[in-house]
């Protein structure tokens, strides 16, 4: 029979788990990728400004459409399949840097 864990072993385990090394560099690597689609996707986040600067409270009925094509424009660049090209293209670019040095 297992021994219970006190809450504060529990609490340092997951802490630890979660600010492990390969995590913090996944959530980097998701930063960046975010960034880059966001970029990409400027025009539709300026389209998106616009009709919530003109339509003040009511953005959230008025501007459906364009809060929409915005998420699926963010979408096309960070979904799982993306994420993990951009993973394999940072790692090999990150293994040819130490090489060269």
């Amino acid at each position: 029979m297992e021994q219970p864990v006190d809450k504060e072993t529990a609490k340092a385990k997951f802490r630890s788990s979660r600010l492990s090394w390969s995590n913090q560099a996944e959530h980097k690597l998701k930063q960046e990728l975010s960034d880059i689609a966001i970029a990409k996707c400027h025009s539709v986040a300026e389209k998106f400004a616009e009709c919530a600067k003109a339509n003040g409270l009511m953005v959230v009925f008025k501007c459906r459409d364009h809060n929409k094509a915005f998420n699926a424009c963010l979408h096309q660049y960070t979904n799982d399949e993306q994420f993990e090209i951009y993973r394999q293209r940072r790692e090999k670019e990150l293994m040819d840097e130490e090489k060269a040095n």
